[in-house]
């Protein structure tokens, strides 16, 4: 069998949620052929690094220009024409002539449509659409996506609401590599609250939050800066309590220990956070989708979202670290939340006959 999974750098979420899926697939049938790409790159192989750079700019400076084009997108009816497309759809082509795939996977809105539109004109293949966040922004849904993987009950209700066929979703929440999941009896600090703000490092700047921090008594921070260099640069060696890591790829290590996170409410680090079962506190959202994936905290009560002011923050932290009650149901909460969450009915599907024949 022959799998390709589409993705992006548009944040890391999404590219890590790819490369969770390729994980979790390579472990259920060996002898696949699976190929992550990222099809902004494959189209733009010089441009992509400046187009990635821009977003980032954006996201961190821009929040109301990127929620006004992001509402704006969100309508019903044809959707806006992609910039470029001949572009994206002749690199597409090229990938899939390489890998002559029976399953296409993507994580990307943007992979979604283009993937849709191939198929639509000359692909073979079953088309999937694995969903990236709480609220299923219109730009995911398109014609010829033959199934969609989405995070939640409260995902698979507005894609039903949406039009779409029941029997064409499946709850398998957002895709996390298996490293997450706590691994028998692992030790779990009692006081250790890790801080991140995703691979672009989107957290708080203000150094008043970080002294409240290292002055909670008995408590031991992590800050992973992530490639926010400037904040490393701050941070670095300054609190004795605190330990400041630049870029890693063992976020997993660092969340499972942890007895609390305190992070930017993007759609993977939530389903990182449930995978280990540590409660997730969220820095006050700026962009659309992370101000409904901060409902969803609330909502089922596995977190919440914190208020702007510094010492209003740290006083919750503490409270929360005090009470031991409040953590644990939260705890509890992410457990009952994983139960309804099961990846295996996609890996069920990619091993339907039907699949294999495809392509």
């Amino acid at each position: 069998m022959n799998i390709l999974i589409l993705t992006g750098k548009f944040g890391m979420g999404h590219q890590s949620a790819a490369l969770a899926l390729e994980e979790h697939i390579r472990s259920a049938f060996p002898q696949a052929q699976v190929r992550v790409a990222d099809l902004v790159e494959e189209t733009f192989p010089g441009k992509s690094r400046g187009l990635y750079k821009m977003f980032a700019m954006v996201a961190r400076h821009g929040g109301p220009v990127f929620n006004r084009l992001y509402r704006s997108l969100d309508r019903e009816g044809p959707a806006m024409p992609v910039p470029a497309q001949g572009k994206f759809l002749k690199a597409l082509h090229r990938l899939v002539k390489e890998t002559k795939p029976q399953v296409v996977l993507s994580t990307l809105p943007l992979c979604t449509r283009l993937a849709s539109e191939y198929k639509g004109k000359q692909g073979e293949f079953q088309l999937i659409g694995c969903v990236t966040d709480i609220r299923c922004h219109s730009e995911w849904i398109a014609p010829h996506v033959d199934l969609y993987c989405v995070p939640s009950q409260k995902t698979f209700r507005e894609l039903v609401k949406k039009g779409i066929d029941p029997q064409r979703v499946l709850v398998t929440g957002i895709p996390v590599r298996p490293a997450f999941h706590p691994a028998g009896k692992e030790e779990k600090r009692e006081k250790e609250v890790l801080v991140m703000g995703g691979g672009l490092g989107l957290m708080p700047e203000d150094p008043e939050f970080y002294r409240n921090l290292a002055r909670l008594p008995g408590v031991h921070v992590t800050v992973i800066t992530g490639k926010n260099k400037e904040l490393y640069a701050k941070l670095q060696g300054v609190h004795p309590q605190v330990e400041v890591l630049g870029f890693t790829n063992q976020v997993d290590k660092y969340l499972r220990r942890a007895s609390l996170m305190l992070s930017k409410p993007g759609g993977l680090t939530l389903f990182e956070a449930i995978a280990a079962q540590v409660p997730l506190f969220a820095f006050h959202p700026t962009l659309e989708q992370e101000k409904e994936n901060g409902a969803f905290l609330k909502e089922e009560k596995i977190g919440l979202v914190l208020p702007e002011n510094p010492k209003a923050m740290s006083w919750l932290i503490e409270d929360a670290l005090c009470q031991k009650g409040a953590l644990e149901e939260m705890r509890r909460n992410m457990a009952r939340l994983q139960a309804g969450m099961d990846l295996g009915k996609l890996m069920d599907v990619l091993e339907a006959p039907s699949v294999r024949k495809a392509g």
